[in-house]
Formats: C-alpha cells, structure tokens, sequence
C-alpha cells in the first residue's frame, strides 16, 4: 500500500486483520520493511502488523529534505493517522527502534508496549556516522556493504536463505538513502524522550551485535524506568531471521504486558 505522508510517497506492507491489535515493526537502517518477514508471518493471525518503509528505503521516496529520527518518527505518525490506527503495539530495531522511542514518546497515550532491538538512546559515533554518508555519497554504497553486512549476521548465516536474503536487500538499497540515514544516525538523540515512555517496555540486543552492544542496550534500558532487558543469545545486529524464535518470544512476551 502506497500513503502520501508529509508530502512523500510511503510504502507500507500490511498483515492481517484491521480489526485485529496493531503491531507497528519499524525496520533498520539499509533494509526495509522485508527484515521483519518472520516476525509479520508469526504474528499477523492475532494482529494487525503495520510495516512501513522509511524514507530512501524499500519503496519509498527518497527525502527531499535532511533525515533525521525525529522527521521518520513524523512519518510514523501521519502514517498511523492516515490508516485510522488508535491504540498499537510498536516495535523497532537499530535506527528503527530510535524511530519507535519517538514516536512512542508523541503518541505516548496510544502506545501501549515498546519494544526496542540492538538499537540505542543516543548516537554511539556522530563522526563515524558523517564520515561514512560521506564515503557512500563518494564511492557509492557498494564500497561499505561487505563491512556492513558482516555486522548484520554471524558468518554462519552468510550462506544461508536469509543470508542471501539480506544481501540482496542491502544490494538493492538506494546510496542516497543509506547515506541521508547516516546522517540521522549521525545526530540522533532520543535522552528526552525516556521520561514520556511510561508505557511496558523490553529492550533486547544481540549477544555479539558489534554496532550497538550490549552495554549500550543496557544503557537504553537503564534510561527507561520499569524498562526489560534481554540479551539474545548467539545473534548479532539483526537477529531478527538467525534468532527468530528468541525475537518472537521477547515480543509475545511484550506485548502481552498488561
């Protein structure tokens, strides 16, 4: 489904029942809404799964003006609005779960769980984020996938189904838009918006995710009061395929809470 919202064209992907709860899945940067397949197939026979595509991403239109988390979390917002969604459960991961702090924190009434995948509270490496729009802006994005990719899976699912899967998504990413989220990344900081996410949340991280650690899961978690933390055995930054069945259980888990 195509929505115009803040005067770009958003592709959302829709499963299930309208009538049934909503789950918003907000992906990570350099995929789409593609990366929550297993997720969107587990859980749209008791729910409305809403997978919007970012600006730049998947088949969106690329931003005409500067990204930054606050800008996707206002797509976020129209989009909902747009599709007539009052109370919905959110979920994100990596730059999609700093988009998902957002707009819980605007919509926090209508939130009513958070769960939030190898992501983080502030930027870990502004300049690293600048310098590497910078490069994909020059070079192109192919001259970053290899190195990107490794942080995504282990190498043990390099050859895999899904594997495969996530380098092709990658392959396919538009440069610009990969970049103009470096740029988001580059700048983001979500510190104001804990003190308004009183609804249940979980953060959880992949055990040997190298771009958002542990500890910087942990932190998130600590910056949220009441918060959860999990840490997803043997999965890296995206966890989401390798270590479906821990994923999918952290999230029945959250939003089951009262």
């Amino acid at each position: 489904m195509f929505v115009s919202v803040n005067d770009h064209n958003l592709h959302v992907a829709l499963h299930g029942n309208p009538r049934d709860p909503a789950l918003v899945l907000l992906h990570s940067l350099g995929t789409s809404h593609d990366v929550w397949q297993e997720q969107a197939y587990a859980f749209s026979e008791t729910h409305y799964v809403i997978c919007p595509d970012f600006r730049g991403h998947g088949l969106s239109d690329l931003s005409r003006t500067p990204v930054t988390v606050e800008v996707l979390a206002a797509d976020v917002v129209g989009l909902l609005s747009k599709l007539g969604v009052q109370g919905f459960h959110l979920a994100g991961i990596s730059i999609g779960g700093m988009v998902a702090q957002s707009v819980a924190a605007t919509l926090a009434e209508r939130a009513r769980t958070l769960t939030v995948f190898d992501s983080s509270i502030v930027s870990l490496a502004p300049q690293m984020w600048k310098d590497r729009a910078a490069k994909i802006r020059a070079d192109g994005l192919a001259s970053i996938a290899s190195g990107v990719l490794a942080r995504w899976i282990t190498p043990a699912a390099v050859d895999t189904p899904h594997g495969r899967g996530l380098a092709t998504m990658l392959a396919r990413m538009s440069s610009e838009g990969y970049a103009a989220g470096c740029d988001a990344l580059a700048v983001a900081d979500c510190r104001q918006d804990a003190t308004r996410l009183t609804m249940p949340v979980s953060v959880a991280v992949g055990e040997l995710d190298e771009a958002t650690p542990p500890a910087a899961g942990k932190a998130l978690a600590d910056a949220i009061a009441g918060s959860r933390f999990t840490i997803i055995e043997g999965g890296a930054h995206i966890p989401l395929f390798e270590r479906a069945q821990a994923v999918n259980a952290i999230l029945a888990q959250s939003i089951r809470e009262p």
